[in-house]
C-alpha cells in the first residue's frame, strides 16, 4: 500500500502545481486588451493592394493593412460600387477565420454600399512547435484582428475618403467578439450590429462542450477562460454607448443560447435593440438561416443611419470619460 500512497501524493502534487501555474498565468494576463490593441495599431501606415478585380457593379480588392511601424496586422477584402454617389454607407464585417471574401457574396451589392471583410490572421499549426505555441499565436491573432479592424477604418477614411459617420461594424458568430471590442474602443463608428453572437465567454464555452458531463463542465470552462478572458465581449459591450448596439439573435441557437444573449444584451447600455430570427445558428452552408439573417440585416440597412452628437471623432482609451 506504500506505493499506492506515494502515487496519490505525487498525483496531488502535480495537480496542485498545475493549479498554481494556472492561477499565476491568469494573474499575469491582462483583463482588458484595450491598451495592447491601441499599441499594436499605432498610427495608420498604409495599405498594400494584394488582389484587384471587378464585376459589373463593383470593384473588389484585397488589401494588407500596415501600422506606422510597417507591420502588417491583418488583411481585408473591400467591395466598392463602381457607381459614383455623394455618400456611401460602409459595413465593416468580422466573420471569423477562413471566411475570406464569402461575406461579399452574402451581402447584396448596392450602388451606395461599401462592404469590408476584416480577416482573422491565424492559420492552424502544422508543426510540433506551432502546436506548442498555438495558444500564444491565437491570442496575438485576436489582438491583431481588432487592431487591424481599427486600421481598416483609418484606411477607409483617409485613402478611400469615406465618412466614418456612415460606417457600421458587423460581427457574425464568433466575429461578434471582435466587433464588440472594436466598437468599445473606436469612437468613430456610430453603430455595432451583432448577428447570432453576443454572449459572455463562459456561456459560449459551456455551450461548445455540452456533451461533457455536467459536473465537469464548470471546471473546464474556468480553465479554458484563463487564456482568453481578455477577449470576453461582456467586459466591453457597455462601453459602446452612447453609440447604438443591435443584436440579431436566433431562437434555436445552440452556440449562443438565447438566455445568454439576453444576459449579454442587458449589460449593454442604451441605445440598443434586440431582434430575433426563428432559426438555428447562422452558417454559410445553411441558406435558409442565411436568408433569414440577411433579410433582417437588409431591413436594418434600409433605415437611415444616425449618429449621437455628443461625442468626439476619435479612438478613446479605456477609462477615459465621455466628454
Amino acid at each position: 500500500m506504500r506505493w499506492l500512497r506515494r502515487i496519490l501524493i505525487a498525483f496531488v502534487i502535480v495537480i496542485a502545481t498545475l493549479a498554481a501555474a494556472l492561477v499565476l498565468f491568469a494573474l499575469l494576463l491582462p483583463s482588458d486588451g484595450t491598451s495592447h490593441i491601441l499599441e499594436l495599431r499605432g498610427k495608420f501606415g498604409g495599405a498594400e493592394e494584394l488582389v484587384a478585380r471587378r464585376d459589373e457593379r463593383s470593384s473588389i480588392r484585397h488589401v494588407a493593412l500596415r501600422n506606422c511601424r510597417g507591420e502588417i496586422l491583418t488583411t481585408a477584402w473591400v467591395r466598392r460600387p463602381l457607381a459614383l454617389r455623394p455618400e456611401y454607407r460602409v459595413v465593416i464585417t468580422y466573420a471569423g477565420a477562413d471566411t475570406g471574401d464569402a461575406i461579399l457574396q452574402l451581402i447584396p451589392a448596392k450602388d451606395d454600399l461599401v462592404v469590408v471583410a476584416v480577416q482573422y490572421p491565424w492559420k492552424p499549426p502544422h508543426t510540433p512547435l506551432g502546436r506548442v505555441r498555438a495558444l500564444y499565436d491565437i491570442r496575438q491573432a485576436a489582438y491583431r484582428t481588432v487592431a487591424g479592424g481599427i486600421l481598416a477604418v483609418d484606411y477607409l477614411a483617409r485613402d478611400e475618403r469615406l465618412d466614418t459617420n456612415r460606417m457600421l461594424l458587423l460581427g457574425a458568430s464568433l466575429g461578434s467578439i471582435f466587433a464588440t471590442i472594436h466598437g468599445a474602443i473606436d469612437n468613430r463608428v456610430p453603430q455595432v450590429v451583432l448577428v447570432h453572437g453576443g454572449a459572455d465567454l463562459s456561456t459560449t464555452l459551456d455551450a461548445e462542450i455540452r456533451r461533457v458531463p455536467a459536473w465537469l463542465r464548470p471546471a473546464l470552462v474556468r480553465i479554458a477562460r484563463i487564456p482568453i478572458d481578455t477577449f470576453d465581449p461582456a467586459h466591453y459591450v457597455a462601453r459602446i454607448a452612447p453609440r447604438r448596439v443591435i443584436v440579431i439573435a436566433a431562437r434555436d441557437d445552440q452556440r449562443f443560447p438565447p438566455e445568454a444573449v439576453v444576459a449579454f444584451f442587458n449589460r449593454a447600455r442604451q441605445p440598443k435593440e434586440l431582434h430575433w430570427t426563428k432559426t438555428g445558428h447562422v452558417g454559410v452552408r445553411n441558406r435558409r438561416v442565411v436568408n433569414a439573417v440577411m433579410a433582417e440585416l437588409t431591413a436594418y440597412l434600409e433605415t437611415p443611419t444616425t449618429r449621437p452628437s455628443a461625442r468626439e471623432d476619435r479612438v478613446r482609451p479605456r477609462g477615459e470619460r465621455q466628454r
